[in-house]
């Protein structure tokens, strides 16, 4: 029985005493109710009564703005219906756990954009945000393509796709070749394909996710170090990334045609400007316990499981997404996991994290877990005015229609700072009006031009002082109090869309 001591954790008295707690309950609670004790404290901090911090901010305005922008990103490149995208991120985890990708298909004219958010380390989501994007790419690749892969005429690996702004690949040289080798494999076996259709985008969306789940996994078999194929230094790698986790969203932009993949809780939601109101249109569903149909489609898969695969909430009690990328745990068979806990080759220490929870209780017919996307198909229209992807670290902090309302808000107060010139024939009363509201819209205009980095201020809060206690959370007690927030957000070109209409009409 844990008695509650009410401490201000942003006080420096009081610090040591909550970073204490916090290890404390973590180390003495059993493993499977780690996570209700993490809810706990983060239900208590985030109602917990923090005077002096906010009152008494220990940062000033001019610092808390050099932290909220310094990993933002700003893209003015009009590539069929985008116009530009920014983006932004706050860590929560040491290191953040969230990535992100976007880039153009070289043999086509999509854009794609991508939102990651990692768990049990950063490893899973560092590859799946340098791999993913090109899985697609071979997924979407034309017969002519492929058969230069094969032939050793294009390199799957950067001829298919142009990355665009900062893409933070991390792979060193050796495992950088398994990857390759992985690739290759794909578009070899992709040629069974005679030609690609337009009409297939979801199927290769699904194939390229789901081959990348694969290759994830069957890297990290223990077969392929006792095999020689793989030298120690390298197969730790796959084994790492194989045994965390990641969740993730990618937009596939064509033209008019948009389509959302989505693995897990992170969200993507569109801004339609409809009859002088702003919509949130959500383009993704959350794959965890709250989801009803997520959880009927896991116990049919298991009959008689169910008490046993879901509890508290999770998946055998432990992990929050019901689809994710890697997480071997949950995909393996018994005979594979106690296979890498007799491979000789591998030091105990390696695998003495899980302790003895390598294998969940109950553990009877894996795989629990795949990464099949649910994708959504949307036809762009010009009253799409932008698309908004990011990890569920924003939207535990603000809704989807706050969201939409933020951005909203953000573009009227940047076009203030655009000349006006009045339109010929406007009345006297007619540009008093404008001139009056363009005069309350400089009034609330945004700190940030970056609209993402004004989506993270917002979603520390309302306030300096809010947001200034939030940056200053013990690093031991910060994940307790926020998660990882990676935010990217690609705005339409109006006229393009209306013109795309208009062919299609006639």
């Amino acid at each position: 029985m844990y008695r509650w001591v009410k401490v201000n954790p942003f006080d420096g008295k009081h610090a040591k005493v909550v970073e204490t707690w916090c290890r404390t309950i973590s180390t003495a609670m059993p493993k499977r109710n780690k996570a209700s004790g993490a809810n706990l404290i983060r239900f208590k901090l985030r109602n917990a009564r923090i005077p002096d911090a906010v009152q008494s901010p220990r940062l000033t305005p001019q610092m808390v703005t050099s932290i909220l922008r310094m990993n933002e990103e700003a893209v003015e490149e009009s590539y069929g219906p985008v116009r530009s995208y920014v983006k932004n991120q706050l860590q929560s985890n040491k290191p953040i756990e969230d990535r992100s990708a976007q880039g153009h298909l070289v043999h086509g004219s999509a854009s794609l954009f991508g939102v990651f958010d990692g768990h049990g380390g950063c490893a899973c989501a560092q590859a799946v945000s340098d791999r993913l994007l090109s899985y697609i790419a071979v997924a979407m690749a034309e017969h002519d393509i492929l058969a230069a892969i094969n032939n050793g005429k294009l390199d799957p690996t950067t001829d298919l796709l142009q990355h665009i702004g900062d893409t933070n690949r991390l792979v060193n040289t050796d495992l950088a070749t398994v990857h390759k080798q992985s690739l290759a494999n794909f578009a070899a076996e992709a040629m069974a394909i005679a030609h690609f259709d337009g009409e297939s985008v979801k199927d290769a969306l699904v194939s390229a996710f789901l081959r990348l789940d694969r290759d994830i996994v069957t890297e990290a078999l223990p077969s392929n170090l006792q095999g020689g194929s793989m030298d120690m230094s390298c197969y730790f790698d796959t084994l790492a990334i194989a045994f965390s986790g990641a969740v993730g969203c990618v937009a596939y932009i064509d033209g008019t045609d948009l389509f959302l993949a989505n693995v897990g809780d992170t969200q993507a939601v569109l801004g339609v400007h409809n009859d002088n109101r702003w919509e949130a249109v959500p383009l993704s569903d959350t794959h965890n316990a709250d989801n009803p149909s997520e959880v009927e489609r896991i116990t049919r898969c298991h009959p008689n499981e169910a008490p046993n695969i879901i509890k508290n909430r999770r998946l055998f009690g432990e992990l929050v997404p019901l689809r994710a990328f890697g997480d071997v745990r949950y995909k393996w068979t018994k005979t594979d996991l106690k296979h890498l806990l007799n491979t000789k080759q591998i030091p105990k220490h390696v695998m003495s994290v899980f302790g003895d929870n390598l294998i969940p209780h109950k553990y009877r017919t894996p795989p629990y877990l795949d990464a099949e996307p649910e994708v959504m198909h949307h036809i762009l229209t010009p009253k799409d005015k932008f698309l908004v992807i990011a990890s569920d670290g924003l939207w535990e902090c603000l809704s989807p229609d706050k969201v939409i309302q933020l951005v909203a808000g953000h573009l009227d107060g940047q076009q203030v700072l655009v000349n006006y010139k009045p339109n010929e024939g406007a009345t006297l009363k007619e540009v008093n009006e404008v001139l009056s509201n363009r005069r309350v819209s400089l009034k609330n205009r945004a700190l940030d031009s970056n609209t993402a980095t004004h989506l993270l201020r917002s979603a520390l809060g309302p306030d300096h002082g809010q947001v200034s206690a939030q940056l200053t959370l013990p690093q031991p007690i910060v994940r307790f109090y926020r998660d990882d927030i990676t935010i990217t957000v690609i705005f339409f070109d109006s006229e393009y869309i209306k013109d795309k209409d208009i062919k299609h009409t006639r």
